[in-house]
């Protein structure tokens, strides 16, 4: 059964894009057809993915540098959130393929464009988002380490897992960086795939993408889930899984996007 939403700006209707339903079985299938575009264009894909890793290095070693140890839940959270936009490369690359052509990166930035106004903004949500996450874990840290802020990594974990104030700073981070990374995968599971991919506005994908959530919440909450898996083995593994998982969870986002819109 399809859903089709009408609403209305400026006076005039606008029909948001019909939405599938979908089972708790679909989130593998698109990690499978994710998996044929890495074979199938294997350089860009984890070339995409290796950039992605050594920027994770630079801010990681920069983080150190300073002994803001704090950050890395912070930033961790915060790379959910912007990870929609990150990958649009990415979906430009399983968009080629799709069509039968060859996978290009170059040829992919330049799809980014066709649409950049609107790309553009929903990139300004995902960061305001992001700005406004990183503000609330400052509040929340402030209010949880009373004291003075551990100035070593050991001295961090040992505060953040040894003590009441690490747990409840725990408790309250993870609770409160969770339900802002549910609302902001809600508006950007679909929408940057349907800017890339459509003439659209960032106000209809970002409809299109609450009613593919909120009329598929159980696989949508399945494969936030999945999506949340693969980063933070990205993460465990310093970084190294990064170059062929973030790929992975990006091509499989574009297919999870072709079987969930009209």
């Amino acid at each position: 059964m399809s859903h089709t939403v009408i609403h209305h700006y400026d006076a005039r209707p606008v029909t948001i894009a019909e939405v599938r339903d979908i089972s708790t079985d679909h989130p593998w299938r698109w990690l499978s057809a994710g998996w044929q575009d890495i074979k199938a264009a294997p350089a860009q894909s984890l070339g995409y993915g290796l950039a992605l890793a050594i920027i994770s290095y630079l801010l990681t070693i920069s983080v150190v540098a300073s002994g803001m140890y704090f950050l890395f839940p912070q930033l961790l959270a915060g790379f959910f959130l912007v990870a929609p936009l990150l990958a649009i490369g990415l979906y430009a690359i399983s968009r080629q393929l799709e069509a039968g052509e060859e996978a290009s990166l170059g040829k992919a930035m330049k799809q980014v464009w066709t649409n950049s106004f609107h790309t553009f903004n929903m990139g300004l949500v995902l960061i305001v988002s992001l700005i406004a996450w990183v503000t609330l874990a400052h509040l929340i840290v402030a209010l949880t380490f009373t004291g003075i802020t551990p100035a070593t990594w050991q001295g961090f974990l040992t505060s953040l897992f040894g003590s009441w104030e690490g747990l409840q700073l725990l408790v309250v981070g993870i609770s409160s960086g969770a339900v802002i990374a549910f609302i902001i995968f809600s508006i950007s599971a679909v929408s940057v795939p349907m800017l890339l991919d459509r003439n659209s506005n960032v106000f209809d994908a970002i409809q299109t993408s609450w009613n593919a959530v909120r009329y598929n919440f159980l696989p949508m909450l399945l494969w936030a889930a999945i999506l949340v898996a693969i980063i933070i083995a990205g993460f465990i593994t310093l970084y190294v899984g990064l170059v062929i998982l973030f790929p992975l969870a990006a091509h499989a986002t574009w297919h999870a996007y072709r079987d969930l819109v009209e």
